[in-house]
């Protein structure tokens, strides 16, 4: 009787240290299949004088992930684009590109460049955090991409070479994906707790997290953070600060995201080597979505 007191008098006195608490991340098992809608839309603001450009690039795909392996404390997956959409308009010149990677228009040499990004599997090593360790693969996906552009060896194919490596080398996938998988606390948390990890790259993200409440089934978390937006290259650069919202729904036994939503708004400065070294006032702001459409299990 004086023990099971005792015990009682604890847990009404320490409820985090026995009770409420819960371990979050990724319980996955070999063979899971996840498959997830990505749409992006973006909107870039630049002016001077007394002139603006707007431009508005909308991005949406179709990724598939699969479990190949399950380590101690990582996951080895696979992933690969089903398909992929692009458009870009400009408010000064119009429709700038305008391609369905999946469904290639007769004669539409981008849509079957593009093409060749398509059913092409790239490994990813995730950490159960969502710590994206490596991706392998990227490099054949452009590959592919440059073959079936018919571009002779030159600067011409140097350059789409080295666009496409931004976009899709291995590096970038890493940086760009983790911002899908990279949001789980290292020590158990109870509700409203907080937490911090950072992205780096061409975005750095100084996020705090919040678990906002968990069910039997779906874990609830928003995240806030402080963001740095940098490129440096030859023909242009940007450097831009601001903030980001982040919500999403993720399932409570194999941590996969159900829903996710990544609102951003920077502002700073931007250049272009064909205008010296002007320095233009510039506004991003955009929303990233992920939904998952699809889940299975494979032998």
């Amino acid at each position: 009787m004086e023990r099971t007191l005792y015990r009682l008098l604890f847990l009404l006195c320490f409820p985090g240290v026995l009770m409420g608490q819960d371990t979050l991340g990724y319980q996955l098992r070999k063979g899971d299949v996840f498959t997830v809608e990505q749409k992006a839309e973006q909107h870039i603001s630049q002016s001077l004088d007394d002139t603006s450009h707007e431009l508005t690039n909308r991005v949406s795909g179709v990724i598939q992930f699969r479990v190949l392996e399950q380590k101690d404390s990582t996951y080895l997956l696979e992933f690969m684009f089903n398909d992929l959409i692009f458009k870009i308009e400009s408010s000064l010149q119009g429709v700038l590109l305008d391609v369905h990677a999946a469904e290639p228009r007769a004669g539409d040499a981008q849509a079957a460049i593009f093409n060749g990004l398509l059913n092409i599997p790239v490994q990813m090593e995730l950490g159960r955090r969502g710590k994206i360790l490596e991706v392998v693969g990227g490099e054949q996906m452009i590959t592919t991409v440059l073959e079936q552009s018919g571009l002779p060896e030159g600067f011409s194919r140097s350059v789409m070479k080295k666009s496409l490596e931004e976009q899709y080398g291995s590096e970038a996938l890493a940086e760009s994906y983790e911002q899908m998988t990279y949001f789980y606390p290292r020590k158990p948390v109870s509700k409203n707790d907080g937490w911090s990890n950072r992205f780096e790259g061409k975005l750095e993200a100084e996020n705090t997290w919040k678990l906002d409440s968990l069910t039997t089934e779906r874990t609830y978390i928003s995240g806030m953070a402080n963001i740095l937006i940098k490129s440096d290259e030859p023909s242009n650069s940007m450097h831009l600060k601001g903030t980001q919202q982040t919500t999403l729904i993720a399932d409570r036994k194999s941590g996969f995201i159900r829903e996710m939503s990544v609102r951003s708004e920077a502002e700073g400065i931007s250049t272009a080597a064909q205008m010296g070294a002007v320095e233009i006032p510039t506004t991003i702001n955009s929303i990233v979505t992920y939904r998952l459409i699809a889940q299975k299990h494979v032998q």
